[in-house]
C-alpha cells in the first residue's frame, strides 16, 4: 500500500510555483555579497604581499643595484647684500681663508630612492649625505671683517714670497739652457709660480673690495653631477629637500635608476648606509699627506719616498728629484723660504750643489795679471791673435762635453792694489784685448791696510773704462787675521761700501765683487745689503756651481790657453749672453 504512495508522480501544477518576492532578494543579495568577497579577498592579499615584500629585508645585490657614485662641487661665497664678492673652499681654524676662488670637487657614494613610501614608482630620485654647514657660515659682519683683515696681511706675506721666488727662476732661466739638467723643472715650477700670483694680486684685490662693505655674510655652495662615463659628460642634479641628515636632489635630465632604496630611505637605514659605505677618497697609492706635508711619487716596501717624487711642505716650501728610501739623493730641485733656488744634486738630504756640463756654448774667459808676463826673471808676452783655452784645469772634477778649444770671450785685467800698487802691464794688455774684440774689465786688489775710499781713487786713476767694457771689479781676499788687525768685520765691510761707492759715482756702473766661497759661507751674510745689491765674481775650485748671486765663476787656477805663458785663471760667465 505504501509503493504507490512513494513512486507517485507529482502533478504538473505543483512543479511551478511563482516565487515570492523575498525568496528573489534573498538571492540577488547574495550574489552581490559574493561579487564584492572575493575582491577584497584578493585586494588583502595582494596588500599583504606588498609589505611583505616592503618589509623584506634588501639583499646585497638590491642594495649594490642602488648605489651611484655622485660628483660634487663645494665653496663658500662671502657676499653683501647686492653681489657675491669672493669663494674659498675652506678655513685654517677661524684665522684663514683656503683655497680662494676655488671649488672643491669631490665624488661621494649615494643611493636611487623614490620620493614617497607608498607608491612604487613615482620618479628618480637620489640620497646624498648632507653636508655640515660649517661654522663660517655663522660668522657676524665684524667677525668676517676681522677674517679678512688677518687674510690681507698673509695674502701680502705670500705675494712677496712669490715675488722673491719668480725672480730666482728667472735669474735661473736667464742663465742656463734647455740642455742643462733640470731646466725643464724650473721652467714648469715658475708657470705655476705665476699662475699663483695673479691669483693671490686677484684675491687680495676682492679682499680689499670685500673689507668696504658695510653688510657681509658667508653662504656655502654645494651642487651634485651623475658623470656619464659613456659620453664622457655630467647630468647635473637639483635639491628637493634635506632632512634626517640626507640631501634629496633630482636629475635635471631624464636618467634611469633602479629606484629601489625607499625601504632604506624612509626607514633611516639609507644614511646609515650612506655613513658605511662614505668613500674616504684615498689618494693614489704613491700620494700621501702626513705631518711633513704632500708627497707624491715613488714609494719603497716601507712606504717612504723612494724614485721620483714631489713634495710640497706645510709651510710651502717644495722639492721635486730623485728619493732613496727616504732622503733626497741624486738630482733635484728645491725653493725654501728665506734661501735661493737650488737646483742640483743631492745626497742624505743635503744639497751637493749644481753640476753644470761644459760645452763650446758657454762664454769662457779669462784673468790676468803681471804674473802672465813674469816668471822669475824671465818675462813673457801675450799672443793676442787667436786665445783658445785648452784646458779648464785639474783641480776638481768636470763633466765636458766634447774637446776643449774654446775661444777667449771676455779678459779681465789687474789694474791696481791698495793705494800705491799698480800693474805696469795693464794699459798696454788693455789696449791689446780691446784691439782684438775682446770683453775687457779692469779690477782692483784690495788692501786691509787702508780706507776704500783711498783705494778707490788709486783704481780711478790707473785705470781704464770705455762703453762696451765689462764693469769695475773689487778683489777683496783678506784673511781671518787681516780682518782682526783691519777693525772686525763691520770695519771691512765700511771700507768695502767706500771702494764700491765711489767708484760707482764715477764710472757710472755698479761694480762686481770678487769673493772666495769660504768668504761667502762665513762672512757675507753679515752684509746683506752687499750681498742682495751687487753681482759676485766668485772663486770656487770644487766641482759643483756656486749657489749665489754669480756674474762670474772662477773655475780653476791651473787652466791652460794657447798663446799665454803658463797656467791661467779660467772663469765661465753665469749666462747666454753679456
Amino acid at each position: 500500500m505504501m509503493l504507490p504512495i512513494i513512486f507517485r508522480r507529482r502533478s504538473s501544477r505543483s512543479a511551478y510555483r511563482p516565487a515570492t518576492y523575498q525568496s528573489y532578494r534573498r538571492r540577488s543579495i547574495g550574489r552581490r555579497r559574493t561579487g564584492c568577497v572575493v575582491p577584497t579577498i584578493l585586494l588583502l592579499l595582494l596588500a599583504a604581499l606588498w609589505c611583505l615584500w616592503y618589509y623584506y629585508p634588501l639583499t646585497e645585490k638590491e642594495i649594490q643595484s642602488g648605489r651611484i657614485q655622485i660628483q660634487t662641487e663645494t665653496r663658500y661665497v662671502i657676499a653683501d647684500d647686492t653681489t657675491d664678492i669672493m669663494a674659498f673652499t675652506s678655513t685654517r681654524g677661524d684665522t684663514l681663508l683656503e683655497g680662494l676662488g676655488r671649488t672643491t670637487h669631490d665624488t661621494v657614494n649615494a643611493l636611487w630612492v623614490r620620493p614617497w613610501e607608498l607608491l612604487p614608482y613615482n620618479g628618480r630620485r637620489i640620497a646624498v649625505e648632507s653636508k655640515d654647514t660649517a661654522a663660517v657660515c655663522r660668522l657676524r659682519h665684524d667677525e668676517i671683517m676681522r677674517l679678512l683683515r688677518r687674510q690681507a696681511r698673509h695674502l701680502t706675506q705670500e705675494l712677496h714670497t712669490a715675488k722673491n721666488r719668480l725672480e730666482d727662476v728667472d735669474y735661473f732661466l736667464h742663465t742656463h739652457t734647455v740642455l742643462d739638467n733640470g731646466f725643464d723643472i724650473v721652467a714648469r715650477y715658475g708657470e705655476r709660480l705665476s699662475r699663483t700670483k695673479a691669483s693671490l694680486s686677484k684675491a687680495s684685490g676682492q679682499i680689499e673690495r670685500a673689507m668696504r662693505s658695510k653688510s657681509l655674510r658667508i653662504r656655502m655652495e654645494r651642487r651634485f653631477f651623475i658623470p656619464d662615463d659613456s659620453t664622457g659628460t655630467r647630468i647635473e642634479c637639483e635639491p628637493k629637500e634635506e632632512s634626517k641628515g640626507l640631501v634629496i636632489i633630482a636629475p635635471k635630465e631624464q636618467c634611469d635608476g633602479p629606484g629601489l632604496m625607499e625601504r632604506l630611505y624612509k626607514k633611516g637605514k639609507a644614511l646609515n648606509l650612506l655613513k658605511a659605505t662614505h668613500p674616504k677618497h684615498p689618494r693614489p697609492n704613491t700620494s700621501a699627506i702626513d705631518s711633513t706635508g704632500n708627497y707624491c711619487g715613488g714609494r719603497d716596501s716601507t712606504a717612504r719616498p723612494h724614485g721620483y717624487g714631489t713634495l710640497l711642505t706645510l709651510n710651502g716650501d717644495y722639492y721635486e728629484g730623485e728619493w732613496i728610501h727616504g732622503k733626497r739623493n741624486g738630482v733635484g730641485f728645491s725653493i725654501i723660504k728665506g734661501q735661493r733656488l737650488q737646483l742640483g744634486e743631492w745626497k742624505d738630504d743635503k744639497f751637493l750643489g749644481e753640476r753644470i756640463t761644459y760645452t763650446p756654448e758657454r762664454i769662457y774667459g779669462i784673468d790676468i795679471s803681471k804674473h802672465q808676463h813674469e816668471k822669475g826673471r824671465r818675462r813673457y808676452s801675450i799672443n793676442w791673435k787667436d786665445l783658445r783655452i785648452t784646458s779648464l784645469g785639474k783641480m776638481s772634477k768636470k763633466i765636458i762635453h766634447g774637446e776643449v778649444n774654446y775661444p777667449v770671450r771676455f779678459v779681465f785685467i789687474k789694474a791696481t792694489e791698495g793705494v800705491t800698487v799698480r800693474n805696469r802691464y795693464f794699459a798696454a794688455d788693455y789696449a791689446a784685448a780691446r784691439r782684438h774684440g775682446y770683453r775687457t774689465g779692469a779690477y782692483h786688489f784690495y788692501s786691509w791696510r787702508t780706507s776704500g775710499h783711498r783705494q778707490a781713487m788709486n783704481f780711478l786713476r790707473n785705470s781704464r773704462y770705455a762703453i762696451g767694457d765689462l764693469p769695475p771689479v773689487l778683489d777683496l781676499e783678506p784673511t781671518d787675521a787681516q780682518i782682526r788687525k783691519s777693525g772686525g768685520i763691520r770695519a771691512l765691510f765700511n771700507n768695502v761700501r767706500q771702494w764700491l761707492n765711489t767708484v760707482e759715482q764715477r764710472r757710472g756702473v755698479r761694480p762686481i765683487l770678487y769673493i772666495s766661497q769660504r768668504f761667502v759661507n762665513k762672512y757675507l751674510h753679515l752684509a746683506p745689503d752687499l750681498q742682495k745689491k751687487y753681482d759676485v765674481w766668485i772663486a770656487r775650485y770644487g766641482e759643483y756651481k756656486p749657489n749665489v748671486n754669480l756674474k762670474y765663476w772662477q773655475l780653476s787656477p791651473d787652466g791652460r790657453v794657447k798663446g799665454i805663458h803658463g797656467e791661467v785663471d779660467i772663469n765661465v760667465y753665469n749666462g747666454l749672453k753679456f
